[in-house]
């Protein structure tokens, strides 16, 4: 299993087992600031990053195609809210968690968006966090394909084009969707308000999560003194990952702008 898949993973089966509902992306913080330190906030703005997303749906969409499904966990909330979703998805692990709480009619695509072949058409592709992982170029060729009407990408964007064909800058996104016959209806830049997402993380991290680790490594040892000898290797990886403090609140901005951006083929 590659180390991503892993993450994935365990982020899947956290956001399930904590708030319930198995979001795995950002929250949106109205403000900007992170009112209460806690992973229950967390779960709340998460959601309202959905409700946010579900505010921008056009007029008569009927039919989506959420794009980098996941957990299922969008798809399920707009099914809720009436409207007809598909996924796609590459991950066969997350598809298991999108199978256990969408209804049979809902059709998965185990495949890479780009890869995707198909005989019918959406109303809206959804987009969320997930165009930072596709080659962009082809993501909006292939999006125009998929649907005559609308697209939503709620996404971040490098600051500086890393020369990959995922890693484009928000400027560099413009140019290759508007090439691709798409029209910007609408591009609000939420950096601000995703960021606290990373306050609430470094400060978990920081303040709880390093103390916990290194006390809990300090009592193995002592009290497992041959034992901690035989694990001496990953003990000693554990408290060095620990013991690394997390600076994500400060290097996100710097680094990422995060957009939630409407596209019309209209």
């Amino acid at each position: 299993m590659k180390l991503k898949e892993l993450r994935l993973d365990v982020e899947a089966l956290a956001s399930e087992l904590v708030f319930g509902h198995g979001f795995l992306h950002y929250g949106y913080w109205e403000g900007g600031r992170a009112d209460e330190i806690s992973l229950a906030r967390l779960g709340q703005a998460q959601q309202a990053y959905f409700d946010l997303v579900a505010s921008q749906i056009p007029a008569g969409t009927r039919t989506i195609l959420d794009v980098g499904s996941g957990t299922g966990a969008n798809a399920a909330a707009l099914i809720r809210l009436g409207y007809r979703v598909d996924c796609v998805c590459p991950s066969p692990r997350l598809n298991e968690f999108a199978r256990r709480k969408l209804p049979p009619e809902t059709t998965i695509f185990e495949s890479r968006f780009e890869d995707l072949r198909l005989d019918r058409s959406y109303d809206l592709l959804l987009f969320l966090e997930s165009f930072h992982y596709l080659d962009a170029a082809a993501a909006m060729a292939q999006a125009a394909r998929l649907t005559a009407r609308d697209a939503i990408v709620f996404d971040y964007f490098p600051r500086r084009d890393g020369g990959g064909a995922s890693k484009v800058s928000h400027a560099r996104f413009v140019a290759l969707a508007q090439s691709a016959g798409w029209r910007i209806v609408a591009d609000r830049d939420c950096t601000r308000e995703i960021v606290p997402t990373f306050v609430v993380l470094d400060t978990l991290r920081n303040e709880r999560l390093r103390p916990f680790v290194a006390r809990t490594v300090e009592e193995f040892r002592r009290t497992r003194p041959f034992l901690a000898f035989l694990l001496a290797w990953p003990l000693r990886r554990l408290q060095a990952s620990a013991a690394r403090p997390s600076r994500k609140q400060e290097t996100f901005p710097a680094d990422f702008e995060y957009r939630l951006i409407r596209l019309s083929r209209a």
